[in-house]
């Protein structure tokens, strides 16, 4: 029988909580075997609980579908959003920034995950096990394997208000200038595998 990614991913999806050991690679395994997938166990050289798990055909990021595993050492992905707003001159109130960092880490030394769907090129819905916040259980998340260039969006809001009942306060006219920058990188992606 070939491997059925739909029923894969059905099934590795289906577990609330842990998954027999809580361990990836169990989890990984069985979907993949028990879908008519070709054991890691005969597809990876010198298999150990240590190794770099072979899943089948290497594939590239940008061929991912919905079944297809990946394989972690060292995955290291940031996100930076910086926002800056920036009031008109004759303002009584200030401007402001504010930064927000967004870190995800896999495989240290190896993780397993299988690809639940494709966002968009380089941007895939995992299922994984044995990962934080919550070690151990089932879990979804979206992880970015290509860093996107730089994104800044800069809005702009023009005021005009004058608050009578507040002597101190001064007529306001102006833009409020909103601008957001966000950075991301992408250390060590992962190795793509279609199981056979």
């Amino acid at each position: 029988m070939p491997y059925d990614a739909a029923k894969a991913v059905a099934f590795a999806t289906a577990p609330s909580g842990r998954y027999r050991d809580g361990e990836c690679w169990t989890l990984m395994e069985d979907a993949v075997v028990g879908n008519g997938g070709t054991s890691s166990k005969k597809l990876t050289p010198n298999f150990s609980a240590a190794a770099s798990f072979v899943w089948g055909d290497v594939v590239a990021v940008a061929n991912l579908k919905p079944g297809d595993v990946l394989q972690f050492t060292g995955y290291d992905w940031q996100r930076h959003v910086r926002t800056e707003v920036t009031m008109p001159p004759n303002s009584d109130r200030n401007g402001r920034d504010s930064m927000v960092d967004f870190q995800q880490t896999r495989g240290e030394p190896q993780h397993s995950a299988m690809v639940v769907s494709v966002v968009s090129a380089g941007i895939v819905n995992v299922v994984e096990q044995n990962i934080p916040p919550i070690l151990g259980d089932v879990q979804t998340f979206q992880l970015v394997l290509i860093p996107r260039p730089m994104t800044e969006v800069t809005t702009r809001e023009t005021i005009t208000y004058t608050d009578a009942g507040d002597p101190e306060r001064k007529k306001i006219s102006g833009d409020i200038v909103t601008k957001v920058t966000t950075t991301e990188t992408v250390s060590h992606p992962p190795r793509c595998y279609r199981p056979k």
